[in-house]
């Protein structure tokens, strides 16, 4: 495979396009900037997204549609998806990684590796990265702090991992980003308060607004839809509206799936709010059926009509 450009980044200050075969530090801005640069990679489908993070998955679900990233929770617990800070832990996904597929690496939470393995080695484990990447089809991004530590370490470790500049968005893309912002309001949640987990890991359904016809875009669809993924929720049957030109019949397949929605979080806040009622079986097929947002007319008449 040709080794240019890959994922759309600068070179910080340069203005050069990135290498694939290469990893790079970037400098930490907000959880929500690095998730959202990764949000946005995951959603091109122009490779594999493997993520380590210092968010639980619970935590990024807020962020990301999780189905499109492998991500591992960096942590000391022994918990599913999760793995320790030691750099022979991570060393082997990653290793695991590079020899199949293509895509991006983002490895966040390298000042606590530091803490946690030494200065030498976590340089020494991100050296072994460099030379591990070359010739394959990833990019590794390396989040930092670069207050966090020494000036004298740190010029070492740009020598391993170049500094670059994540360009998030072409022109293009920010002109959308200013037109979704001026109907942010039309695509919040009714309750603002963090995505609650189930016990069986999938998040709880919640109620969006509306999109009202004036003013209605693809923009906002493409919002909307990665909203409902994150819920888990399969809305492929709208995803025709995004490439409709006959902006009424994408309208009108967007509410016929927003219709769908609303009664899957009315029959989920159900099931929720009469756990009891049910076997353990029973209540796991019927969450999977309303999640595919299928049998939903069944569902309501077993448990509204009675």
């Amino acid at each position: 495979m040709n080794d240019e450009l890959a994922i759309r980044a600068v070179i910080r200050g340069g203005g050069e396009e990135m290498e694939i075969g290469k990893i790079y530090t970037c400098e930490f801005v907000t959880d929500d900037e690095t998730l959202a640069w990764v949000d946005r990679q995951s959603q091109s489908g122009e490779g594999h997204v493997l993520l380590f993070s210092r968010l639980p998955h619970r935590r990024l679900i807020e962020q990301l549609d999780i189905n499109r990233v492998e991500a591992y929770w960096l942590t000391e617990r022994v918990t599913e998806g999760a793995v320790r800070p030691v750099l022979e832990d991570i060393s082997k996904i990653i290793l695991s990684h590079l020899s199949n597929h293509n895509g991006i690496i983002m490895l966040e939470g390298l000042e606590w590796l530091v803490t946690q393995n030494g200065e030498d080695n976590t340089l020494a484990f991100v050296r072994m990265l460099r030379e591990s990447v070359h010739r394959k089809n990833w990019t590794i991004f390396v989040p930092i702090r670069t207050l966090a530590f020494d000036p004298l370490w740190l010029a070492r470790l740009r020598r391993e991992a170049p500094g670059i500049a994540l360009s998030e968005r072409s022109d293009s893309e920010y002109e959308v980003a200013d037109e979704v912002a001026e109907n942010e309001l039309d695509a919040e949640p009714v309750n603002s308060s963090p995505m609650s987990i189930l016990d069986d890991g999938s998040p709880q359904l919640i109620q969006l607004t509306r999109l009202p016809r004036i003013g209605f875009t693809t923009s906002l669809l493409r919002k909307r839809i990665l909203q409902w993924r994150r819920m888990g929720l399969d809305v492929s049957e709208v995803e025709p509206a995004l490439k409709s030109l006959d902006e009424e019949h994408a309208y009108s397949l967007y509410s016929l799936v927003e219709e769908k929605v609303r009664k899957a979080v009315e029959l989920d806040r159900y099931i929720t709010a009469h756990q009891g009622a049910f076997s353990a079986s029973e209540e796991a097929s019927a969450r999977f059926r309303i999640r595919q947002l299928t049998g939903l007319e069944e569902l309501s008449k077993k448990y509204f009509e009675n």
